[in-house]
């Protein structure tokens, strides 16, 4: 599953989820058949795959965030994204606070900041507010 990561990507996705019913539309009025009824279960799969997105953007984007635990640093990486959103932080402004433009960003949450080195990762978590405690055992 994709992420909706802006409010942007959140409006385009309202449009495909538009585009898609329309087209669903389209395909009821058609004979049944094995190709409508293929065609029709792919519409219905996207329209409930894109709905998924836009319901998880608007939990992070009302502040609900539940982070597992994880046991490796580069476990965090993937969750970066869905933290700046639910503490209210928009990519520009992220951008912004690390003196980096917004595209440099949109890369990162592209690969889920999987290049960024540790220390990068250190400076957007304090920059998103967010502290990490790290344990070290042998």
């Amino acid at each position: 599953m994709n992420m909706i990561k802006s409010d942007a990507q959140r409006a385009r996705t309202v449009a495909q989820i538009e585009g898609f019913r329309q087209a669903l539309g389209k395909v009821e009025l058609e004979r049944p058949g094995k190709r409508s009824d293929a065609i029709r279960g792919s519409y219905e799969g996207m329209i409930r795959q894109l709905e998924d997105e836009l319901r998880e953007y608007d939990q992070l984007k009302a502040g609900k965030l539940v982070l597992p635990h994880v046991e490796r640093v580069d476990q965090i990486a993937p969750f970066i994204a869905k933290i700046r959103i639910a503490k209210g932080v928009s990519q520009t402004e992220l951008a912004s606070r690390l003196g980096v433009s917004k595209q440099v960003i949109s890369r990162h949450e592209e690969n889920d900041y999987q290049t960024v080195s540790i220390a990068r990762l250190q400076e957007i978590l304090d920059a998103i507010g967010i502290k990490a405690v790290v344990t070290l055992r042998a």
